[in-house]
């Protein structure tokens, strides 16, 4: 089961719809006392920077953020929810992320058009054992802020300089795009993704992921 964590900063809709559409069962929380432990926790996230921090430590979400990192559970961010997994943001210096990810977010550019709305070619920087190794696609991306690459970045983009399209460390997964709006190959690569951090599609035969 997912948890989808529901604390205002980002449309669940579409998200819901690819969960739905490859199979996988999940349940939206707006607090950490509603949700099941056990379960793989997704956090999406839109907007700025700042005000999704402050909406996840309103709702209780962020302390709880820290003890599951702490405890190496299966998480996975996407589009801020990747950025707050790092070690901060320069669109809000004064708020440090929860740091799984090393490096800063930083605005994109320069001689880009920002915020960067639409599509771009992501590119295998560095091998998982989550994705197939000839992964490599478009996808669709709504931001004016990306985490810089490092070690961590398993495929990486551009946009008036290379940043990181997908992240991971250890359980923690990260995508800066919406994979749920980036067609049949964002969703392979979420697909990819729940399959390797344990999830197993209702009413159909896969071969789990080996950790």
């Amino acid at each position: 089961m997912i948890t989808l964590l529901d604390y205002g900063a980002g449309n669940l809709t579409s998200l819901e719809g690819a969960l739905e559409a490859l199979g996988y069962a999940y349940e939206r929380a707006e607090s950490p006392a509603n949700d099941a432990a056990e379960n793989l926790w997704l956090l999406p996230g839109d907007g700025h920077y700042r005000a999704a921090q402050s909406s996840l430590l309103a709702s209780g979400w962020w302390t709880a953020l820290q003890s599951r990192i702490h405890q190496e559970r299966p998480l996975l961010g996407i589009c801020v929810g990747l950025q707050l997994l790092a070690e901060g943001s320069e669109e809000a210096p004064e708020a440090p992320g929860l740091g799984v990810f090393p490096g800063l977010v930083r605005r994109l550019g320069p001689g880009v058009k920002v915020p960067h709305m639409g599509w771009s070619m992501t590119s295998l920087a560095n091998s998982h054992p989550a994705y197939r190794k000839d992964s490599t696609g478009w996808l669709y991306f709504v931001h004016g802020y990306a985490l810089e690459v490092s070690d961590c970045t398993v495929f990486s983009a551009e946009h008036g300089r290379s940043f990181t399209a997908v992240a991971a460390k250890g359980r923690v997964l990260g995508f800066q795009p919406h994979p749920e709006k980036s067609g049949a190959f964002g969703r392979d690569l979420l697909d990819q993704s729940l399959l390797w951090l344990g999830e197993i599609p209702q009413d159909r035969q896969v071969q789990k992921v080996p950790q």
